[in-house]
This record gives C-alpha cells, sequence and structure tokens, in this order.
C-alpha cells in the first residue's frame, strides 16, 4: 500500500536530538558530519534542488560549517536551517525519540501554545494548570519569542507553508525550552515540571508501556457528529489506528448518512482536516470515491527509491486513476476544514476538493502545494555527533508532469483564533460553518468578472480571519455591495474594446466612480474598529507588502526595522 509519509514523524523527533549527542564532539567532528550529510542528500533525494537553486544550497551549507564551533545544541540549529533551505518537509532534522530522550517520558502535547500577532498564547491545557488565553511572556525562564525564533530553525517547512512551519515551531517550544536548560544543567534531569511565566508547570505521568487492554482500547482517529443542520467528519490522522476499523467506519457513516440526513434536517457535510498530518494515501483517496464523481489520479506519479544503497535509483510508477462516486455518494454541499498542520495526504486531499470546486475551504493554508510532496524519507545517523536526520526518496506527484509547487493550498476563508475565543473556548470555524449554510452564495468567487474584485474579497476574508464582526449581517452586506461594483466596473471595461481615446477617458473616469461608491458603501456597514484595515487594503498608496495575518516577518519589508543612518 503506497504510503505518504506523515510529517508527524519530523515532529515526534526534532528535539530529543538536541540531547542524544556524544558529549566528546569537537567542531572538526561537527564539519565532518555536515559534509557527510552534503553528499547524503545530493545522492539520495530525487529531486533535491526542486524549491531552491544549488548555489543557495551551497551557500547555506558553507554558512552551517561557521557555527560548528558551539555547543551540541547551535549545531542541531545549523543542521535544521540548512536543511530547511530545500523547503521539502521530509527532509529535516528527526525526532523520533523525543519523548524518551528530551521527556524522560512525560507528555508535553497536554499543554498547546499558538502565536497570536507576535506573541505566544495558551491554547490548550487539557491538565487544567493554566487558563486558556493567558499570553506567555516565558518557559523556562526564557523568551517565548526566543524559543519560537529557535524552534523555527529546525520546524519542517514545504514550500512557502510559513503558516505550518509556525504551527509545528509552536509544538516544539516545551521540547527547546527543555533542551537548553539541559543545556545548563548538565544530562537529561527533566521531572515532569516547567516553569511558564515563572510558575510551576506539571506534567502528567510519564508514559507507560503498551498493555494489552490499552492496545485494543486504542483511540478512534475517525470520527462522525451529527450537529443541528449538518454532519461533521473528524478524520485525525490518515496513518494512525487499524485500517480496516478506519474504512469500515467511513463506509457506514456516508451509509447513514445517505438514509437519514433528510431525518437529521441535514443541509450539508463538513469534512475537518485540522491537525491531521498525513498518512496512507489509499484512506485519503477513500474520502474522495464518496464524495466526487470524477476519475481521479491519487497520485498521477509516484516516484519511489530502487535501491538506496546503489545510489539514486529510482522506479517511476504512473496511474491511470480511478473513478470517484460509488455506492453512498454524498453530492450535497461539501466544506473542508484545514490549519498548518494539515499536511501530506491531507493537503494532496484539499488540493483535489479545490481543483474539483467541491466546495469552500475554511480555516488556514496548510503544508505544503496541491502538486504534490516529497515522500519517503530515510533516517540517517550523522556518525561523528550522532545526530539523526531525514532525507527524502521518493516523490508524490498530483499531475501527469512533475511540477512541485511553492503555494501552500490555502483557505477560501481564513478563519484564526484570536484571543478571545482562546479564553471563551468557542471555535471560530462554527461561525463560519454557519454562515455558509445560511448563506451559501456569498463569497463565491465565481460570481465575479472583475479580478480586482476577486483580489479584493480575497483579501478582506484573510486580514479579517481574527475578527468576529466579518460574518453573518456584515460580511453579506459587504458581498452584495462588491458585487454590485464589480457589476458596474465589468460592463465599463466591457465598453474599453472599441472604443475612442476621448470615450475611454471617460470610461475610466467612470470605473473610478464605480470603484470609489464600492469603498464608501463597504466602509459605511463596516464596524468602526474594521475601517482602518480596510482604508489601508484600498489605499493608492497601499504598501507593497500588506502587513496582516501570519507571515515570515523575517523577509517582510514591513516588520525589517530601518538602519538608521550614521
Amino acid at each position: 500500500m503506497l504510503r505518504i509519509i506523515t510529517v508527524t514523524t519530523l515532529l515526534i523527533g526534532i528535539a530529543s536530538t538536541c540531547f542524544s549527542f556524544e558529549s566528546s564532539v569537537d567542531s572538526t567532528s561537527f564539519k565532518r558530519d555536515l559534509d557527510s550529510l552534503k553528499v547524503w542528500v545530493e545522492k539520495h533525494h530525487p529531486l533535491p534542488f526542486a524549491f531552491c537553486p544549488q548555489e543557495e544550497w551551497t551557500r547555506a551549507y558553507e554558512n552551517a560549517t561557521t557555527k560548528t564551533s558551539g555547543t551540541s545544541h547551535t549545531f542541531v540549529e545549523a543542521v535544521g536551517e540548512w536543511l530547511n533551505v530545500l523547503k521539502d518537509s521530509h527532509t529535516s532534522v528527526s525526532l523520533e525519540p523525543w519523548r524518551e530522550n528530551v521527556l524522560n517520558g512525560y507528555r508535553s502535547n497536554s499543554l498547546q501554545f499558538t502565536a497570536i500577532e507576535n506573541l505566544i498564547y495558551v491554547k490548550r491545557d487539557d491538565l487544567g494548570q493554566i487558563k486558556t488565553g493567558t499570553h506567555v511572556a516565558s518557559i523556562n525562564g526564557i523568551s517565548s519569542l526566543d524559543l519560537l525564533s529557535k524552534a523555527l530553525l529546525i520546524a519542517p517547512q514545504e514550500g512557502n507553508s510559513w503558516t505550518g512551519k509556525t504551527r509545528f515551531a509552536e509544538a516544539l517550544l516545551v521540547p527547546v525550552a527543555v533542551s537548553l536548560q539541559d543545556k545548563d544543567l548538565g544530562d537529561n534531569t527533566f521531572d515532569g515540571e516547567i516553569q511558564v511565566n515563572g510558575a510551576n508547570y506539571e506534567f502528567g505521568s510519564p508514559k507507560k508501556k503498551a498493555t494489552l487492554k490499552r492496545f485494543f482500547n486504542h483511540e478512534e482517529h475517525i470520527e462522525w457528529h451529527v450537529a443541528d443542520n449538518h454532519v461533521i467528519l473528524k478524520i485525525k490522522s490518515f496513518g494512525k489506528g487499524n485500517s480496516r476499523v478506519y474504512f469500515r467506519v467511513l463506509r457506514r457513516g456516508f451509509r447513514k448518512l445517505e438514509r437519514k440526513s433528510k431525518k437529521w434536517g441535514t443541509k450539508a457535510l463538513v469534512i475537518d482536516l485540522r491537525g491531521n498530518t498525513g498518512g496512507y494515501s489509499a484512506r485519503m483517496s477513500e474520502v474522495l470515491y464518496y464524495i466526487c464523481d470524477q476519475t481521479i489520479k491519487v497520485p498521477a506519479i509516484y516516484i519511489k527509491p530502487n535501491n538506496l544503497r546503489n545510489g539514486n535509483t529510482l522506479d517511476t510508477v504512473r496511474f491511470k486513476g480511478r473513478k470517484m462516486g460509488g455506492k453512498h455518494l454524498w453530492d450535497g454541499p461539501t466544506s473542508l476544514l484545514i490549519d498548518g498542520f494539515s499536511a501530506s495526504a491531507s493537503v494532496s486531499l484539499a488540493g483535489v476538493f479545490k481543483q474539483q470546486k467541491r466546495g469552500p475551504i475554511f480555516g488556514e493554508a496548510c503544508m505544503g502545494g496541491r502538486s504534490g510532496t516529497f515522500s519517503d524519507p530515510v533516517k540517517y545517523e550523522l556518525p561523528e555527533s550522532g545526530l539523526k536526520v531525514s532525507i527524502a526518496s521518493g516523490i508524490f506527484s498530483m499531475d501527469d508532469d512533475i511540477k512541485m509547487g511553492l503555494k501552500p493550498v490555502a483557505p477560501t476563508r481564513w478563519v484564526q483564533d484570536n484571543v478571545e475565543d482562546l479564553i471563551s473556548g468557542i471555535d471560530p470555524i462554527e461561525g463560519a460553518i454557519s454562515d455558509w449554510i445560511s448563506n451559501p452564495n456569498v463569497g463565491d468567487e465565481s460570481d465575479l468578472i472583475d479580478r480586482e474584485s476577486k483580489v479584493l474579497w480575497e483579501e478582506l476574508e484573510t486580514v479579517y480571519s481574527r475578527v468576529r464582526d466579518w460574518g453573518g449581517k456584515t460580511r453579506k452586506e459587504v458581498w452584495e455591495i462588491l458585487s454590485e461594483g464589480d457589476k458596474c466596473i465589468s460592463e465599463f471595461k466591457t465598453l474599453r474594446k472599441n472604443a475612442t481615446l476621448e470615450e475611454l477617458q471617460r470610461i475610466t473616469i467612470d470605473i473610478k466612480l464605480c470603484i470609489t461608491r464600492r469603498n464608501t458603501s463597504i466602509q459605511i456597514v463596516l464596524p468602526l474598529k474594521m475601517r482602518s484595515v480596510f482604508q489601508e487594503l484600498t489605499s493608492p498608496n497601499r504598501p507593497a507588502v500588506l502587513h496582516f495575518g501570519l507571515h515570515n516577518r523575517v523577509d517582510c519589508n514591513v516588520c525589517k526595522t530601518p538602519k538608521s543612518s550614521k
């Protein structure tokens, strides 16, 4: 069975390598390890320079060699930063043994953080020791923003998926904080306690070995929920759990949906892939089987390693595709939920969903592009330091021609947490779903004609992703105004084809009047606190880089601090 290797493997392994080094390793040994890694990547990776030129890779390698005189922790950062130049989440520092080595078996996933407007907050605490929405200034006495910067150096990245990279870095804050603490205290001394904002936080008991009872009472990774007017299919993973159970639950759910949707009053299906970092492609494509009726190639091309020991020998397998839409097909309204953790197989499903125009996508950009991803990471251990890394050995392409796209699959409507959401415990996606079911035509960009109208709407859906007033009546009224303005602009633009110079001047004035009326009307219906953002969007002197949302602040021209003149 073909498998798209899940990025969870990368997440489980990053920080642990910070603690498993040979203590006697010196800078010369580190440099020899970098040389070995460079040879391995260039020899075994199927397409190492798909996302970056070889010159950039070489410069990054040379930069890494200048950082080998520090500690083993700085060496990990140097390797992670260097490999991230490839923008391949399957080629990175490996983190698999982190629970055992770093946290001594303690579970840290009970405490989750999230970055909002360049600050760190508690998103979830299953142990109830810290209130959600609490601003986190420090962990173990280290600035949370400094920890995030260090975590970003080693967090995986696929193409230009900056949102996904940030989400994975958020999950590494505790391991990185513990790693820096261990660096100061000596060998691993973690006893299940950290400090958050100077106060002690205790994790639960260390992870116990699996017993026969715990093995059979496993966590469900696919769930169905019947809401008031819609049904939610939550798929936590395409790789975890028993395949037979997965296919049975999926089949029975769609069969019930077919039979009882009228009785339940179901108006729509919502497929939730938030937090799903990937897994088996067969499980992913089975979902498409129940919601599409076209022939779809998943994948179109699979390039896999033949014999790694003899070099980068690859086999290319081309697929004819599978006719979707059999028994229990759901052809009703459907939406998809994704976030920065949605990776690998989830990205492939989101790409097909968007390409087939199956319905709206809510959430945030996922971890990768529609065209495909690298796959089948092979683990290597650097001979001198013992650092473990993963290198992709295959390609999973969704197109007949291999086109490794940098742009991640983005939602049609961005919806992200704000601090008030964290405090209240309300999932803002619920409001977006309610908007869509109540007003399904609002936000349908296929109804717009002029490109400028489409771009403006996409920007509104993005910059107001954390604003709860952007929804319901306000969003509907703005859409109606924008649609009217789109018709006005399009009508005048069609008149330009055979117009004289004098007529062109008059038409240009008329188009500007359409835009001015549209923008003024939108300003009136927007709540007061939302108007300044809209003014910046529509300003004639708007910045080249809009300063909104989660983005790479290091490369942002707006965020960079200007150098003072001497």
